[in-house]
């Protein structure tokens, strides 16, 4: 019996190296097994669902054994998908108008050797033939002009049906001119960068149908301004404030406000209250500038160097000398007393880096 056995095991250990050989040498191999197609992604429709218009089917991804072939017939339906009717075949299907206020049902067929499957989808309501886009009021542009901030399109007023919009976001020169499209900037709101500073931006809308398309361009904004420094504080009056040092060249501090109190000036006894207000070329409200004040000639007493605070402001008091080699504080109608108000940067050249002066004066009566 072992010997029968092992006789059996050499002829099957033979015929299949037989087989193996045969496959190697026919570029054969075991056959694939049976896949009929199974859709893995739906079907859909595209194309305006407006009588006149063309619809065209889109298959989905189906598995299985390939090639697959695709298949499709279109029915006409009530609302409710209901009481449907063949009425066409082809993967592309031009609105008749008996299908407005219907729904079309399209059906896929997908078949490969191993079977066949069918997957649906549906257009919607058909709306009545389409109107061409009309623009009615200019598109418009929404929100802050500085560098890094968002920039939002109003598309304006359209007649037409049902359009919908694409934006061409443009870069123009300072005056509004030469503009060029800005690559990629295609959404319904754009972020300045800083390649805009100094420049004006616009949008192109374009409004599109059924039955065609039409433009309509906004007016440029403003200039860009350069993005917020750090730090920057809103304030309750709208304004920004930004710390000194966040100033540098070429913008410079500004002493845009001077208030004295009393004013005019009554007595040489009592004390002069001097409101300062300090912001920059951009615009900004600083804090943190040191601000200095002295009489010319020198008739007051001298305050200390003061940081504005996070309005802008600052407070410096003084009061008239007594008489000095002559000097003496006038107290006549029609006289005016002449002050120099200094604004720095701490650990800055006053020659060289952003300082700002003024001369300013107060007036006296007896």
């Amino acid at each position: 019996m072992s010997n029968r056995f092992a006789r059996t095991r050499d002829l099957a250990t033979a015929g299949a190296a037989s087989l193996l050989t045969a496959l190697a040498v026919s570029g054969g191999g075991i056959a694939a097994p049976l896949a009929a197609p199974v859709n893995t992604k739906a079907p859909s429709i595209s194309g305006w669902r407006n009588v006149g218009n063309t619809l065209t089917a889109q298959p989905g991804t189906w598995s299985g054994t390939r090639p697959i072939r695709f298949a499709y017939h279109w029915s006409r339906c009530t609302p409710q998908l209901a009481d449907c009717t063949n009425i066409a075949s082809g993967r592309r299907y031009t609105l008749r108008a008996a299908d407005q206020g219907k729904r079309l049902v399209m059906v896929v067929t997908a078949s490969n050797r191993d079977g066949g499957r069918d997957a649906t989808a549906d257009s919607g309501v058909i709306g009545a033939r389409a109107v061409a886009p009309q623009n009615t009021s200019t598109p418009t542009i929404a929100g802050t002009l500085r560098a890094g901030q968002v920039v939002t399109a109003n598309p304006g007023g359209w007649n037409g049906t049902s359009p919908s919009f694409r934006y061409e976001w443009q870069r123009c020169d300072a005056q509004g001119a030469n503009c060029a499209s800005i690559a990629g900037a295609t959404a319904k709101t754009y972020t300045l960068q800083g390649a805009d500073v100094g420049h004006t931006v616009r949008v192109v809308v374009t409004a599109r149908n059924g039955a065609g398309a039409a433009t309509a361009t906004s007016a440029p904004t403003g200039l860009v301004q350069e993005a917020l420094p750090g730090g920057t504080t809103p304030l309750p009056n709208g304004k920004l404030s930004v710390p000194i040092e966040s100033v540098a060249l070429p913008a410079r501090l500004v002493i845009d406000q001077v208030h004295f109190s009393p004013n005019p000036v009554r007595s040489r006894s009592r004390t002069i209250t001097v409101r300062v207000h300090v912001s920059d070329t951009r615009g900004f409200y600083i804090r943190g500038a040191l601000v200095f004040l002295r009489s010319t000639p020198l008739l007051t007493t001298v305050p200390p160097e003061t940081p504005t605070a996070a309005d802008g402001w600052v407070t410096l008091r003084t009061k008239p000398r007594a008489p000095r080699a002559g000097l003496v504080f006038p107290l006549r109608s029609g006289l005016n007393v002449q002050f120099y108000v200094q604004a720095r940067k701490a650990g800055e050249s006053v020659v060289a880096g952003v300082t700002a002066t003024r001369l300013v004066q107060v007036r006296t009566a007896g």
